[in-house]
């Protein structure tokens, strides 16, 4: 399978390109800095922008599953405009791509106290960057897409395991950034989380 990959130099994203290659993918990563992503067999690196929409619909094109890792760093907005860049390429393939989106808990109604902490931490204007992508691609009707809000996310290696739910999150077990790949690589393959205006994501014992 053909997997554009938007985020791959970020933690989650580092993580799921390498378990794609091993279950025998092919990966077309996007990135602004190459030298972050190792020169491995079935792996094309293209230098670009997510929010700019020649290198997305570049990326895009011929693309089977395109999977966002994407996360703001401070001072940078980009999870709206690269969502709509993304879902506005895929729509004009044939066939469609499945989309797979990491949003944040605190996004969807998840947890309103997380979303207050969050907006406390990284400032209003970053997680309503969050906010808007979140609603934008919740509402997609077109396009085939996943939905995944992670709970805390922590530097430690991954269980392989995970919990899926509705509802709120803001109790949910937090997880390793590896098992958060783990899911992105199950969704796949699986249809079980498609078009379901999005889900929360925990870790598991």
């Amino acid at each position: 399978m053909r997997i554009a990959v938007l985020g791959g130099t970020g933690g989650v994203g580092t993580y799921f390109v390498k378990k794609a290659l091993a279950a025998g993918h092919e990966i077309n990563a996007l990135v602004r800095t190459p030298s972050k992503l190792a020169n491995l067999p079935n792996l094309t690196i293209h230098k670009g922008d997510v929010t700019n929409s020649d290198d997305i619909n570049a990326l895009v094109e011929g693309a089977d599953l395109v999977v966002s890792c994407l996360g703001n760093v401070k001072g940078v907005l980009i999870m709206e405009k690269a969502a709509n860049l993304v879902l506005a390429a895929a729509a004009k393939q044939n066939p469609m791509p499945k989309c797979l989106f990491v949003s944040s808990i605190g996004c969807g109604g998840s947890s309103w106290l997380i979303k207050q902490i969050l907006q406390l931490i990284n400032g209003r204007t970053q997680f309503a960057d969050y906010l808007r992508a979140d609603i934008r691609i919740s509402k997609e009707t077109v396009v085939p897409y996943v939905l995944v809000r992670p709970a805390a996310l922590k530097e430690k290696p991954g269980n392989g395991k995970y919990r899926t739910f509705k509802g709120d999150g803001t109790f949910a077990r937090p997880m390793a950034k590896e098992d958060v790949a783990t899911f992105l690589l199950d969704a796949v393959t699986s249809d079980q989380w498609d078009n379901n205006g999005g889900i929360q994501l925990a870790g598991r014992k």
